[in-house]
């Protein structure tokens, strides 16, 4: 891993091996950020919030995972964010108080502090975003340019503004090909 020049890679409270952080990716938080074994986070994204990544995990370009140091985001093992995510764990309700990370808590109005979890086998499709407090269950998928307001059940294609469903995924045969590519690398 290379040295990034937006944060001190070694204030990350956890980090597994074979990672890639590209170099201009920005972590605000980096004492909030725990990262698994085998992950790749390209260059030009942001984090803002508590993140958990487990392994086998690739952040695409642009992604952003926003919310604040209260707010949590999970990615569970095998998940993708195609390039420009925004998981937004956190956001304002843009009615009332003020909108800027600048004021005291009290002055906010109505802010909303969340979490976004993905479980396993989870893709997020490019310029896709995610509001707070959704779940994807294991195998979710949402395709490009969707906003995702709601829970996203196991195993089902999504996408579109709102998100709606349109498909199902093939369970067994993704997770056949995941217990291959384990019996392949012992």
């Amino acid at each position: 891993m290379t040295e990034n020049i937006f944060f001190d890679v070694s204030r990350i409270r956890r980090i597994g091996r074979n990672v890639i952080i590209g170099k201009t990716d920005g972590i605000r938080y980096p004492e909030l950020v725990e990262i698994g074994d085998d992950v790749i986070i390209d260059d030009f994204s942001y984090i803002s919030t508590s993140l958990l990544i487990n392994c086998n995990v690739h952040i695409a370009a642009g992604a952003k995972l926003i919310g604040g140091r209260d707010s949590h985001v999970k990615i569970g093992e095998f998940s993708t964010l195609a390039p420009n995510v925004v998981i937004a764990a956190g956001s304002d309700d843009y009615v009332s108080g003020i909108a800027s990370p600048l004021v005291p808590f009290e002055y906010k109005g109505n802010v909303q502090i969340g979490n976004v979890e993905l479980g396993r086998h989870c893709i997020v499709g490019a310029n896709t975003t995610v509001l707070p407090n959704v779940r994807f269950e294991d195998g979710a998928a949402v395709g490009a340019q969707s906003l995702v307001k709601t829970n996203i059940p196991a195993w089902s294609l999504f996408g579109g503004v709102p998100a709606r469903h349109l498909k199902s995924r093939n369970r067994e045969e993704i997770l056949r090909l995941e217990e291959n590519w384990r019996l392949g690398r012992t």
